[in-house]
């Protein structure tokens, strides 16, 4: 996508052209048999609410924007928000975050002893993070040290670096150039790439703290020369922390992390096959982001059963509850975000949990 794509003048008559190329071409990645690995529900939420790619001038963009689009008003990029699509994606993804990180391995008990508990931790969790109002997201920009790219604006949030979209790398795009077809992606070497976003990670949470939300669509690489990535930002930060849950910064640290970890998995899976690569993959991440602490709490998470996954159900250590049973069904926004798949979420959870052993295992 280019920028007349997003002319301000297409904003009320519907998706542009370029838009509906945009999704036809998603839509085809996704249906590909390497896949882009969308799955029942997610897969056909997120149809609806991802309106069109990041307008990057070298390459049409695999990454999507969620709840808004992006138009240039008066000069200015604009992620808008006013449309009807953005305000039913902003209460949907309240709800569909509930049980991303939720579980009860005994509702039942849990019921009996502590009802009053079990209605608040089972039956209405609410979710720790959500996606911001635009005044919430702004206060998550200068939070995390980002008011130079990104800022408010009276229809939603101004991109105000255009280059970061128009010119930079994201890793998801960088992940799939043998998809998209791009020289200037093809060039690039992922596992350098993978490298700079754990210490970029590591940098931003030493210095600000969790994130919210951290996926292969959230890096991006402003520069790009003879095939080597630097100069890393985020995406825009949408998605924030809810301040009614008493969330800890280690918590939401490893939460992101674990985020991280998985996005890639599922990216490495598609693109290569090899365990060897995917092993260095996650080795890669957790060696540059270099936190024990975080990093073992990471490996806690997966064995008390975060994120919340349907494939994982065999390696858990869970009775056939209620929580077992409804996973798939509570998995669905964890496989919309991951671009995960049943069949290798076990195998990504013991991959992943291994990484973090083989880290924590080394001298430091």
């Amino acid at each position: 996508m280019n920028l007349d794509a997003l002319d301000g003048k297409n904003k009320n008559e519907g998706l542009t052209p370029q838009d509906k190329e945009w999704q036809e071409m998603v839509k085809n990645l996704e249906n590909n048999n390497d896949g882009l690995i969308r799955e029942s529900l997610g897969k056909k939420v997120q149809g609806v609410m991802n309106e069109s790619g990041l307008p990057n001038e070298d390459y049409r963009s695999t990454v999507g924007v969620y709840g808004g689009r992006m138009l240039m008003e008066e000069g200015k990029m604009v992620w808008d928000r006013n449309g009807i699509v953005s305000k039913i994606d902003k209460k949907g993804d309240e709800v569909l975050r509930s049980y991303d990180e939720h579980t009860v391995k005994e509702p039942g008990k849990l019921l009996k002893r502590h009802p009053k508990i079990a209605a608040e931790k089972f039956f209405h969790p609410g979710t720790k993070r959500f996606r911001g109002s635009n005044e919430e997201i702004c206060e998550n920009i200068d939070r995390l040290g980002l008011s130079e790219f990104y800022g408010p604006h009276e229809n939603g949030i101004e991109i105000k670096n255009q280059e970061v979209y128009t010119k930079g790398a994201v890793l998801q795009d960088i992940y799939r150039a043998d998809l998209i077809k791009s020289e200037k992606l093809d060039k690039i070497d992922r596992f350098q790439a993978l490298a700079e976003a754990g210490k970029y990670i590591k940098n931003i949470h030493d210095k600000h703290g969790g994130v919210g939300e951290i996926l292969v669509s959230d890096i991006i690489f402003q520069k790009v020369e003879d095939g080597k990535l630097s100069d890393p930002v985020l995406n825009l930060p949408d998605i924030v922390w809810n301040k009614e849950k008493k969330t800890g910064e280690k918590d939401k640290k490893t939460t992101d992390m674990l985020d991280f970890l998985c996005s890639v998995y599922g990216e490495e899976k598609r693109k290569s096959q090899d365990p060897d690569n995917l092993d260095k993959a996650l080795d890669t991440i957790i060696s540059n982001y270099g936190d024990k602490d975080i990093i073992s709490m990471a490996e806690s998470f997966i064995k008390r059963g975060r994120l919340t996954l349907q494939g994982d159900k065999e390696i858990l250590n869970f009775p056939n509850t209620i929580t077992k049973k409804a996973r798939g069904f509570f998995s669905q926004h964890n496989k919309a975000r991951l671009g995960s798949k049943t069949g290798f979420e076990g195998e990504m959870k013991e991959k992943i949990k291994d990484a973090c052993e083989r880290f924590l295992s080394k001298e430091q």
